[in-house]
């Protein structure tokens, strides 16, 4: 069966979508992939609607799939209406906004997969090709004689040892990119990734071992039945890297995206580091929360290849953290985390801490709290800032309906960037602190009262942190990436990127 699987994903990282087309071409189906990334908050002219409904149609799929998430429900529905008009074939979507709201979704497709897609999309298939009956699918919601069948959600996969390696074939991809659409180049695929460097993503783990109120981990924890944590055995997680190596001989380093990559017990970390060490070799990157942080296993994982952590700090609040976020991370825990990184600075060269600011539920205080916490962390490292947004279903977005807060189904959530953080002073505070003095990021933050003193931070901000400072690190960027382009392939991977993590500019 032909499948053509359209993604609206602002990367190409995409593990939805591949994981769907690894599982159907396992089973023998013909798969296309289509690539359309943009910004949550950037429209589709009409020419690039009209080319994607174009491609799709001369693929000649009789099925349709598409990977939605919350932030793609504007830029979905005009390019829905022009695949309807160009091809007949049933469409089905699918991705955590489809499996959080399908009830929204069946209103325009034709079936929504609810949780974990990929037997599903195998029974789908067998059901359309062989005049099966999909209505008794578990876990798809279709539309029959002017009523919706929704069935439960089928039980998770509890081996992910047994899911075929996401589908990296470029051969079968093609990629909206400069207003038309074209094969997937090496240099297009590392324009969408941070200091151009050659890396692969993949996942060990699916769900998270945290239950945070603002994540859609709180909301997708309830909707199938079976272990909402899983992790993939070493020896399955390393192999897909070696795949990955073969595939493209030119990856300088992977990221790992699990939500919580520090989650597990010591023998699947050294069972993991002694494979990746002898087996993969090359620097890489993760997620934290810091109470997974040790020293031990940050002592294995450096010596395997670990370059940079991203540690989720969200707030230095206590009761941001506690009371609306619930989560248990005490504050002399993610400071533990932090001289536990900068210890062995020497080989993890990127560490990241993130904040979620933009919450109606904080004080300025409690963003001023935040601001002295990151203030007094050793250098260097970044701050990554987000601006919190209420996904639908999340015990967060519950809250905030019963505080009155939001109205349910916030069409504002459909037209928000999560990078996008409002430019209050004390955010712009909060953006400077990594270049800037920490008794001076405490004394902006502590006089944010006084005039004069915001004056002063303004001159400061304008003038050199986002002005000759930022001038000064693009020309050293346009200077690096042109030596490093034309000599990368001379260098060690670890050398190309610890100096292009240095060209990153959050």
């Amino acid at each position: 069966m032909k499948v053509v699987i359209l993604s609206l994903e602002n990367t190409l990282v995409c593990f939805g979508a591949r994981m769907i087309a690894a599982a159907l071409r396992e089973h023998g189906d013909d798969v296309s992939i289509l690539f359309a990334p943009k910004e949550f908050d950037q429209p589709d002219s009409d020419d690039e609607i009209d080319r994607i409904a174009r491609w799709i149609a001369e693929q000649a799929p009789d099925l349709i799939a598409v990977s939605l998430m919350t932030s793609h429900m504007n830029r979905i529905k005009p390019i829905h209406r022009a695949i309807r008009e160009a091809v007949r074939a049933p469409v089905i979507w699918g991705g955590i906004h489809p499996t959080l709201c399908p009830e929204a979704c069946i209103e325009f497709a034709d079936y929504v997969c609810v949780g974990e897609g990929e037997r599903l999309m195998i029974d789908l298939v067998e059901a359309l090709s062989g005049g099966g009956d999909p209505s008794r699918i578990p876990g798809l919601w279709l539309r029959r004689g002017g009523e919706v069948v929704a069935n439960p959600a089928r039980t998770r996969c509890d081996d992910l040892g047994d899911l075929p390696f996401a589908d990296h074939d470029d051969r079968t991809h093609a990629i909206l990119f400069d207003g038309r659409i074209q094969p997937i180049s090496p240099a297009i695929w590392r324009s969408f990734i941070p200091g151009f460097m050659d890396t692969q993503y993949v996942m060990s783990t699916r769900g998270c071992p945290h239950n945070c109120t603002y994540c859609c981990n709180s909301a997708l924890r309830t909707v199938a039945e079976g272990p909402y944590l899983r992790r993939r055995p070493p020896g399955h997680f390393v192999a897909e890297m070696e795949a990955l190596k073969a595939r493209f001989p030119d990856i300088k380093a992977f990221v790992f995206m699990d939500d919580s990559f520090f989650y597990g017990d010591r023998a699947w970390f050294e069972a993991f580091c002694g494979l990746y060490k002898s087996r993969i070799d090359l620097p890489f990157f993760c997620w934290a929360n810091p109470v997974g942080v040790t020293e031990e296993r940050i002592e294995l994982l450096a010596d395997a290849g670990l370059v940079g952590v991203h540690v989720g700090l969200e707030s230095g609040s206590v009761r941001i953290s506690e009371d609306v976020y619930r989560r248990n991370v005490p504050i002399d825990r993610f400071y533990r985390c932090m001289d536990i990184l900068h210890r062995y600075r020497s080989k993890i060269v990127d560490i990241r801490v993130d904040v979620i600011t933009d919450n109606p539920y904080e004080t300025e205080e409690d963003v001023a709290e935040t601001i002295r916490v990151l203030s007094r962390l050793k250098k260097p490292f970044f701050v990554g800032i987000v601006s919190l947004i209420f996904f639908p279903r999340t015990e967060l977005e519950k809250r905030a309906i019963a505080d009155g807060l939001i109205a349910h189904a916030d069409p504002d959530l459909y037209r928000r960037e999560f990078f996008c953080y409002k430019p209050t002073y004390l955010n712009r505070v909060m953006r400077s602190i990594p270049m800037t003095p920490g008794w001076m990021v405490r004394f902006f933050a502590n006089n944010r009262h006084m005039m004069p003193v915001r004056w002063l931070f303004y001159a400061y901000y304008f003038g050199y942190f986002v002005g000759v400072r930022r001038r000064l690190r693009a020309l050293r960027r346009i200077v690096q990436l042109g030596i490093y382009n034309r000599f990368g392939s001379r260098l060690d991977p670890r050398s190309v990127v610890v100096n292009r993590v240095a060209l990153i500019d959050f």
